[in-house]
Parts: structure tokens; sequence; C-alpha cells
């Protein structure tokens, strides 16, 4: 079974959401897969060796290497991951979940 992951919420500009004065707290997996997809090895100081840095990829005509990477670090962050893939127009479908 799927476990919720609560976090405070990020809007699309990822600053922090508001309401009333508070931090907005919502299930955010599909925050925490976009950040460690979009975010570069070395970008958070409390664990550098995470993250994919997927615009590293835009000139690489071999996507099996990112799917792949995208995989590890959806794992090695407590997901099931069931399958990653990359459609022709260049969007990653993720099917993965925190146990």
């Amino acid at each position: 079974m799927a476990t919720e992951m609560m976090d405070i919420s990020l809007d699309a500009g990822y600053d922090l959401v508001f309401e009333g004065g508070d931090f907005i707290i919502t299930e955010s997996t599909p925050q925490h897969q976009q950040q460690l997809i979009l975010n570069n090895k070395g970008d958070f100081k409390q664990n550098p060796a995470i993250c994919v840095g997927a615009f590293n990829y835009l000139d690489d005509e071999n996507f099996q290497e990112l799917s792949r990477n995208i995989s590890i670090e959806f794992t090695r962050d407590g997901m099931d991951v069931i399958s990653i893939q990359l459609t022709p127009t260049g969007i990653i479908n993720s099917d993965a979940f925190y146990q």
C-alpha cells in the first residue's frame, strides 16, 4: 500500500504556499519526483549525491540512461518504481510511489 508523503506545498514557481499566514501541507509525491528529476547532484547540501539533473540530458540521444537514473534516484528516495517512460515529445511519465 502506498504511503502518503506529506510536505510543505510549493507553487509552480517553487515558492512556498501560504494560507492565512501558515504553510500549506499537502501530499507531495509528485513534487518530490519533480525535484529529484530536475535538480542536479550537489544542489542539496544535506545529501549532495541525490538528484538526476535532467537538463544535462538535453543533447543526448540515448534517453535510456535518463530513465535508468530516474529509477535509481526514486528507489534511493524510498519509492517503489513500477515504470519510467519518456514520450516522443519529451514528457517523463512515472509510475512510482512511496512504500
